[in-house]
């Protein structure tokens, strides 16, 4: 019972913290090892932007994942920062030495035993049917945005012949379609595009949702559990969204994708100060 109540109380105060995870002896040295990589990446990016150093700060925007993998050779544990092809190009040798630096000096206080940094390209994910998954993603078929996101193995969460990565986007979804079919006017309504691939002026990145109201078009991210350290991240990406024409930029917490009454309310209050928006 007292197990179930400190179960209770931690879901509670929120999602954990690196340290909370790191220090956890119930988790595992997999969970252990993502937790550190997401916090140096984190830490790097809030260093930067405590430093003013958008331009730096805005290529780890464009790191698709950071791994933790160990080095037999070296018997070292090696952060890798995993970057899509399309934006590989923007970490040139000189930004690779700055970001070196700033992860030598993230890494040195936070002692996570991590003392190496690397890039490499994202690698997607295949299983024994690779070539019909990649014959129908080329076909007309194909959900339309997966433009980018063409991994060969069938997407998970579908619906309305989209495709999302998890299940709290394809909610949102639905929410907002929601919203599109029952509860505004035809004549005013909203369009919604899940998963976008979209480029502003030196970046390819793309939006949890774009969605569009009354002339305007604002862009919808999902906070996930570990969201707090790349907040100095977000507020980076938000201001070059806006100077690149996007009218509003909100976030959905994570606690309200399983309410759906509280999903809804968020979101309609997105449509209001996006429908403000000058």
């Amino acid at each position: 019972m007292e197990q179930a109540a400190q179960g209770e109380k931690n879901v509670s105060q929120g999602p954990r913290t690196y340290d909370e995870i790191v220090n956890d002896s119930l988790a595992t040295v997999e969970e252990k090892r993502q937790a550190k990589a997401d916090s140096l990446l984190g830490h790097m990016a809030a260093l930067l932007a405590q430093r003013g150093d958008s331009t730096h700060l805005q290529l780890l925007l464009l790191v698709r994942n950071a791994v933790i993998e160990y080095d037999d050779e070296s018997r070292t544990d090696d952060l890798w920062l995993e970057i899509d092809p399309q934006n590989e190009s923007a970490f040139t040798a000189e930004a690779r030495e700055l970001l070196n630096s700033v992860f030598e000096r993230v890494s040195g206080r936070l002692d996570y035993g991590v003392s190496w940094l690397g890039f490499r390209e994202t690698l997607p994910s295949v299983g024994p049917d690779w070539r019909e998954r990649l014959q129908e993603m080329m076909s007309a078929d194909r959900p339309t945005n997966m433009a980018r996101r063409t991994m060969p193995e069938k997407p998970q969460w579908t619906l309305d012949g989209l495709a999302f990565t998890n299940f709290g986007e394809r909610r949102v979804y639905q929410a907002l379609k929601h919203l599109q079919e029952k509860e505004l006017a035809p004549e005013e309504t909203i369009s919604i595009f899940p998963l976008p691939n979209g480029r502003v002026s030196g970046h390819t990145w793309e939006p949890d949702m774009i969605v569009t109201y009354r002339g305007r078009a604002g862009v919808l991210e999902i906070d996930g559990p570990n969201h707090r350290v790349r907040r100095a991240m977000d507020t980076s990406r938000d201001h070059l969204l806006r100077d690149a024409g996007i009218a509003y930029v909100d976030r959905i917490p994570v606690e309200a994708i399983d309410d759906p009454q509280e999903l809804l309310t968020v979101l309609k209050r997105f449509l209001r100060r996006l429908r403000e928006c000058p």
